[in-house]
C-alpha cells in the first residue's frame, strides 16, 4: 500500500466541490473525488477508497447529521475512515453532536486551503498509518496459522519419536506429513522408514544410554558437572587421583549455631532429616553464584567460588534469606529456630582429587583453607551471621552492594598473624541491620578508643550502643575485653589486636 491521500467530498453544492478542487488542485498527493448525492455516499465511497472524508452538514436530500451516523455504523466501509464535517457557521451545539456520532474534525467552509490541506494530510496519514497496522497483523496472523500448522506437524514427528521410545509408533500417524513435498515432509518419510527397519538395535542403544544416564547421574552426586569443569575434565571418567588446580579463590565455611544442643534432642533418623532439610535450602544458593560445594562437614559446609569474592558474599547473603525462610516453617510447626555462622576469605589454595586408587573424593588445601574455618568460627563470639576477612573485602568487586561493619582486629587460634574482620550487615533480619546501623558511629568511636587505649571513651561508646541495642553482642564483646584491660592493664605497644585462644 502507497501514501496516496483521496480525498472525497459529499456536499449537494457543486460550487463548494468545484471551489475545494482548485484546492487540492496543487497537491500531486491528492486524489479528490465528488459525491452530489447523500443517498449515494458509501457506494461512493465503496468506490473510491477515500483515506479522508468531507461531509456538509446541510443537504436537501439527507439530513447532515444522520448521514454521520450512517457513515459511522459498523458495517459501513467508512466506519474507521476520517471524517471531517463541513458547516456554513461555527454552532458548538451541532459541533458537539457531530463528535459524538464519530466526526474525526469541523471546518467552516470555505476553510483557508493550507488549514484544509494540513488536515486533510494529518488524518489521512493517521488513517493510512492504522491500514498499515491492520495488514501488518492481519500477515502476521497469518504468518503465525502457517507455523501454527507446520508445527502441529513437527508435533506430530516429535510425538512419533517418542512413540518409539514407548514402542508405540504406528507408520499412519506420519503418513499426512510423509505427504508434504518440503524437507519435513522427506524427513517424516525417512524417519517411518529407519524405525521399520532397525527398531530392534535402537531399544538396544536406548537400555543402554539409559543405563549410563543412570551411572552419570549417580556418579554427579559425589562429583558434580562444575568441578570437572573446573578441573577441565569432560567425563567422571577422565578424572585422576592427584588432578587440582591452584589459584586465588574466595573461600567459604557455613555450620549451623548450637548445633550439638539441637541434635542431642532428636533421634539419629531426625538429625539425618533436619541436617539434610537444611542443606537441601541453603546448597541451591552456592551452585546460583558460581560456586563449588568442596564438601559437606555434617551440619556445615565447605565451598569455593573460583571467579569472585563478590559470588561468595552473594551467596552467603542468599543463604541467609534462604534460612529465614526455613525458620518460619519451624516456627509454625512448633520448632525453635536455627542460626547459622558464615565466614569467607580470599587467598591462595589448592582444590583438587585426594584419596587413593579405590576411593577419591574432592578437596581444597591451604593454610587460607584452615584460616577460613576458624573466621567461620568467629561468628559465636561476634554474634553475627556472616563474617569475611580484610583479603575478601579488598577482593570485592563491587563493595556499593553491601552494607559493611569493621568488627576487629584478632588473631585466630594457629596462627600468628592478625587479620581484619568485618560482618556483612546484609545477612541480618531487617530490624538487627537498621539497629546495627543507627549504632555505627558510636560503634566505630567504640572501636577508635580501644584500639588507641582510651579504655574510658571506648566503654562510653560500647554501652551507648547497647543502649540503642541491647542485643549486639559484639559491642557487649568488647566491653568484656575493655574490663579485662582495665583489670590488667595495657600491654606495651598495643594496636587494638586481640588474640582469640578458642576456635
Amino acid at each position: 500500500m502507497d501514501d496516496q491521500i483521496t480525498v472525497l467530498l459529499i456536499d449537494d453544492q457543486s460550487m463548494i466541490a468545484e471551489a475545494i478542487r482548485r484546492m487540492l488542485a496543487p497537491e500531486a498527493d491528492i486524489a479528490f473525488h465528488y459525491c452530489g448525492d447523500p443517498t449515494q455516499a458509501l457506494k461512493a465511497a465503496a468506490n473510491c477508497q477515500p483515506t479522508v472524508i468531507l461531509q456538509d452538514l446541510v443537504m436537501p436530500q439527507m439530513e447532515g447529521l444522520l448521514l454521520v451516523e450512517f457513515l459511522r455504523s459498523r458495517d459501513a466501509p467508512t466506519h474507521q475512515t476520517p471524517l471531517i464535517v463541513l458547516s456554513s457557521k461555527e454552532d458548538p451545539v451541532i459541533k458537539a453532536k457531530a463528535f459524538e456520532l464519530g466526526a474525526n474534525d469541523y471546518l467552516v467552509k470555505l476553510p483557508d486551503p493550507r488549514e484544509l490541506i494540513a488536515r486533510i494530510r494529518y488524518h489521512s496519514k493517521a488513517y493510512v498509518n492504522f491500514l498499515k497496522r491492520q495488514e501488518a497483523e492481519a500477515l502476521f496472523k497469518a504468518e503465525i496459522l502457517r507455523q501454527a500448522a507446520y508445527i502441529e506437524q513437527v508435533g506430530k514427528v516429535t510425538t512419533a519419536a517418542s512413540d518409539v521410545e514407548r514402542d508405540a509408533f504406528q507408520p499412519d500417524k506420519l503418513a499426512e506429513v510423509a505427504k508434504r513435498s518440503d524437507e519435513l515432509g522427506q524427513l517424516a518419510r525417512v524417519f517411518t522408514h529407519m524405525v521399520q527397519t532397525v527398531k530392534a538395535r535402537e531399544q538396544e542403544m536406548l537400555e543402554a544410554n539409559h543405563k549410563l544416564e543412570e551411572l552419570l547421574t549417580a556418579y554427579g552426586r559425589y562429583v558434580p558437572n562444575d568441578y570437572l569443569r573446573f578441573l577441565r575434565k569432560k567425563s567422571i571418567t577422565d578424572v585422576q587421583l592427584g588432578d587440582h588446580v591452584s589459584k586465588v579463590m574466595a573461600v567459604m565455611f557455613s555450620d549451623i549455631r548450637s548445633f550439638t544442643t539441637l541434635s542431642e534432642s532428636m533421634t539419629p533418623r531426625e538429625n539425618f532429616a533436619f541436617v539434610n532439610a537444611y542443606l537441601k535450602r541453603v546448597s541451591p544458593e552456592i551452585r546460583n553464584n558460581h560456586g563449588l560445594i568442596v564438601k559437606f562437614l555434617g551440619d556445615g559446609m565447605m565451598a569455593v567460588f573460583p571467579e569472585s569474592a563478590d559470588d561468595a558474599i552473594a551467596a552467603g547473603v542468599a543463604m541467609f534469606r534462604a534460612v529465614e525462610l526455613y525458620n518460619q516453617e519451624r516456627q509454625q510447626d512448633g520448632r525453635l529456630p536455627i542460626n547459622v555462622g558464615i565466614g569467607v576469605h580470599v587467598g591462595h589454595m589448592m582444590l583438587g582429587m585426594v584419596g587413593e586408587e579405590g576411593r577419591m573424593q574432592g578437596d581444597a588445601f591451604s593454610d587460607n583453607v584452615n584460616l577460613t574455618a576458624r573466621l567461620e568460627g568467629l561468628t559465636k563470639f561476634y554474634g553475627v551471621s556472616l563474617l569475611m576477612s580484610g583479603q575478601a573485602l579488598e577482593h570485592l568487586s563491587h563493595l556499593e552492594n553491601y552494607e559493611i561493619r569493621f568488627l576487629d582486629r584478632a588473631i585466630v587460634k594457629g596462627r600468628n598473624e592478625p587479620i581484619s574482620v568485618y560482618e556483612v550487615l546484609d545477612a541480618e533480619d531487617e530490624v538487627v541491620r537498621s539497629l546495627k546501623l543507627q549504632t555505627k558511629l558510636a560503634f566505630e568511636q567504640g572501636l577508635e578508643g580501644y584500639r588507641t587505649g582510651d579504655l574510658t571513651g571506648a566503654k562510653a561508646a560500647f554501652e551507648q550502643v547497647l543502649t540503642v541495642n541491647p542485643a549486639d553482642k559484639t559491642a557487649k564483646l568488647y566491653l568484656e575485653r575493655v574490663e579485662i584491660l582495665s583489670d590488667r592493664g595495657l600491654p606495651e605497644n598495643w594496636n587494638g589486636v586481640w588474640t582469640f585462644s578458642e576456635k
